[in-house]
This record gives structure tokens, sequence and C-alpha cells, in this order.
């Protein structure tokens, strides 16, 4: 049985390329002879199979704030980075790590106060009743934990996702995947539920909740009639890889209530929109005021030392402990924790939510100032430092995915760096450290006031 599938065509197999992505096939021809002696390393040693960005790919060697430098010195300002979330090369985050290295380093079996220290704290940074967390290394292994819990608390299997999600590269998440577009298949126990036409439309959000309802409750029936059940509705809370949607503020609560009746749980995706990201809240799950049963969080946390974790409500973790037992050597070790204190340490005390909201506003102002009466202007979407700018064709009847990438590969020649989203990579994505300041947006705005009057917008 093929994946079930609610207001959308099944993906289509075959691989699906990499938004801004270097076409290893295409060769070097152009390069710096340096770069060219890097790639061929690269090649040696990793093959093809982990991406590059851009087409003339950069030799980074040194990161500070929301900037990163190449070997030659070339300061590039990255727009697009939100890993190093409260900024590169962070000093408080480098300090807290040496510290901890430098007294131990070891799995979380024993009883240790910096593994602790960090849960309560996260905990307290989350509504009454999500109120324990495990963890783990990555997103993607949240996102499989997460699946893992739900299926056994709710006696189902089925899941559903939107219609170009990517929630990680586990077998059983990339499973529920469909921005890979591979021809692995997807899991027959999941369905899909297209959002991206009803939220980047001009619909009113009432009637836009309308929708999305009624294609819920679609792909739950469909799974339902095909023996599989819901287990877990599973949400990237910014919508980044369908090209970020951040509209329609509460439709994501009335889901949640739908998968609750549906017997199962809201499972919300925070790789993305947490720590402070959209500028509302802390979480986008409380954009939506939505009722979440499972959050997982990674990338940002710890600035770039990997780890991640599933924050939960403990009924959940009680019914999953009782029939099986979740370890991880690495989940919660002690230099992870330090730094993810630190990263929360730096958002707190550096008004970062706040100022995500401050600079993104301003951001997307300048964009529309500057962009006004373009025709290959498409829509502006944004949650606080999350953005995505629609690219059109010169008409602005149709998407325009390689003038998308157009614009990337320009404002990269430039020395800035963004990257593309969306099913057919014609939205810009905007998506910098939080540390972002409004000096840093003036470059930016100044670089595509340079492309628009070399008619990059139309």
């Amino acid at each position: 049985m093929s994946n079930v599938d609610a207001g959308v065509p099944a993906p289509v197999a075959g691989r699906k390329g990499l938004a801004n992505g270097f076409d290893f096939s295409k060769g070097t021809a152009g390069l710096s002879p340096d770069t060219v002696a890097l790639i061929e390393r690269r090649k040696r040693t990793l093959g093809t199979l982990g991406p590059l960005f851009y087409n003339r790919p950069i030799h980074v060697v040194r990161g500070s704030g929301a900037h990163l430098f190449d070997a030659d010195g070339v300061d590039y300002l990255d727009c697009y980075n939100n890993v190093a979330c409260v900024g590169h090369a962070n000093a408080h985050v480098r300090e807290a790590v040496a510290d901890q290295l430098a007294k131990q380093d070891t799995h979380s079996r024993y009883l240790q106060d910096e593994v602790l220290d960090y849960a309560e704290r996260l905990l307290a940074l989350f509504p009454e009743g999500l109120d324990r967390v495990s963890f783990t290394n990555s997103g993607s292994e949240s996102n499989d934990l997460a699946l893992r819990m739900a299926r056994v608390y709710s006696g189902h299997q089925g899941v559903v996702v939107t219609a170009n999600a990517y929630h990680g590269i586990t077998a059983l998440v990339s499973s529920v995947s469909p921005s890979f577009g591979t021809a692995i298949p997807l899991a027959p126990f999941l369905a899909t539920v297209e959002v991206h036409d009803v939220l980047t439309g001009d619909m009113p959000a009432d009637r836009v909740r309308a929708v999305l309802r009624e294609r819920f409750v679609a792909a739950f029936r469909k799974l339902h009639d095909a023996g599989y059940g819901v287990s877990a509705v599973l949400l990237d809370q910014i919508f980044s890889s369908d090209g970020v949607l951040p509209g329609a503020q509460g439709w994501v609560a009335d889901v949640a209530d739908m998968a609750h009746r549906a017997g199962g749980l809201l499972i919300a995706d925070e790789v993305q929109s947490g720590f402070a990201r959209t500028g509302d809240a802390f979480w986008g799950f409380q954009r939506h005021h939505a009722d979440a049963d499972l959050v997982t969080i990674g990338k940002p946390m710890g600035n770039g030392i990997p780890t991640g974790a599933v924050v939960y409500k403990a009924a959940i973790g009680d019914a999953f402990a009782a029939c099986t037992r979740y370890f991880n050597t690495f989940g919660g070790n002690p230099v992870s924790m330090r730094a993810a204190e630190a990263v929360l340490d730096e958002i707190e005390s550096r008004g970062l939510l706040k100022q995500a909201k401050t600079v993104g506003d301003y951001i997307c102002d300048g964009f529309a100032s500057l962009l006004a009466g373009r025709p290959k202007l498409g829509q502006i979407r944004h949650a606080g430092m999350f953005i995505g700018i629609d690219i059109r064709s010169d008409d602005g009847s149709r998407p325009d995915p390689a003038g998308t990438q157009a614009i990337v590969d320009a404002l990269r020649d430039r020395d800035i760096l963004i990257s593309a989203s969306g099913a057919d990579g014609s939205a810009l994505k905007v998506r910098p450290p939080l540390v972002f300041t409004t000096a840093d947006a003036d470059r930016l705005l100044a670089a595509i006031g340079e492309l628009r009057d070399l008619g990059y917008f139309g």
C-alpha cells in the first residue's frame, strides 16, 4: 500500500536535488585551484553523498557573531544559519564547554548535576503538563523517539505530516519526510496534507483554518480506514521545508484537538522554530496556542555542539517506559548540557527573543519597501527572524525556482549567505543567527537593492 494522501498527490519517486546545492556532476570549471583541490579531496573521502552549498562553495575557516570568514579573510554575512543561534564562536558557550571538558564528560547513567540543572531550566520554559525530558544528540533522534513514544501511548501506527515536510534522517523519520523525494518509499502508514496553497493565499484566516481542519480530518479517516489509526501528527512549527508558513495562527491548535479526538498526539517539531526564533514566543507551538503532547528540539540547542531533546507529558513517558527502555550514551552528556545552558544564558541576557522580532520586522519592512511593485516579488512571510520570500516569473504568473537560485547565487557573490525553500525551491529563505543586528540587516538590504537595480526582481 502506498502512503495515504489528503489534498495532495502522492510524492513522485526519484531523487530531489537540494535547494542551493553544488552539482558535483557539472565539474569544477571556473573555480579557484584551492577550491577545486578541496572539492576533490572531499570527494575522495566523503564521496558526493553529503551536499555542499552554492555553485561556488565557500571554504570557511572561522566565524564571529553573524559572520563567517573564508581562507582569504573574506567576510560573509551569514543570513541562514540557525544552528549557531547565539552567534558563531560565541565566547560564553566556548568557555562553558572548555570548563566542563576540564572536569569530566561521560554518559548520563551516573548521577550528575549538569543534566539535571539544564533539564529543570528547560522544562521551566514549557507550559504546565510538558514536564519530562529525554535527551538525544540531534533533532532526527528526537523525532524518532517521539514517534516511537506516540505509537506506544496511542496504540496506533499512523502518522500525518505536511506535503513537503522534512523531519530528519533516521529510517523511521525519513520515511515520514516527503521532502526527500527519493525512490525509497515513504511509510505505508503515512498521510500527507497540503498546506502551502492555503497558507500562502489571500483566504481569510478563519477560512484557512476551516479548510485545514477538513484536510486533516480526511487524512485521519483514511488512516483509520487503512487500519493504521492515528498515532501522531508531526508538524514543524514554522513549516520551513514547505516554504516558511507562519500564518493563520491557531490552526495547529485545531489540528491538535482533532488529533486527540482521533486517538493520536501532536508532536511539535521545534528544531527550526524553537529557542526564540519566531520572536512571538520561545516555542513555535505557543504561537498557535496548541496543546502539544511531545516537543522535539535540536539544532540551535547547543549552538553547534550536537544535542537534542524530547519534552513530553509524563503519562506518555510512563507508558513507554512500561514496555521498553530508552538510553542514549551521549544524550545529556555534561559538555552538551553546559553548552545548552550557555545558549539559554545568551538568549535571556541579551534579550534575543525581542531582538528576533524587532530585527525580523526590520528586514521584512526593508524588503517590502525596496521591492514594492517589482513583478517577480511574491509574498513575503515571516515570524521573527525566519523569513520566506516567494520569487515569481517575469509576469508574476508562476513560481520561479531558477530566478530564486539566481538571487541566492548573486548574493553569495556579494558575500551574503541565504538559501531557498519550498517544494520547488522558489522561496528565498532568510534565517540568520539570533544575534543578527540592524547593521547586519542594512548590509543585506543594500545587497538586495543592488540586485533590484540589476533586474533580478523584474
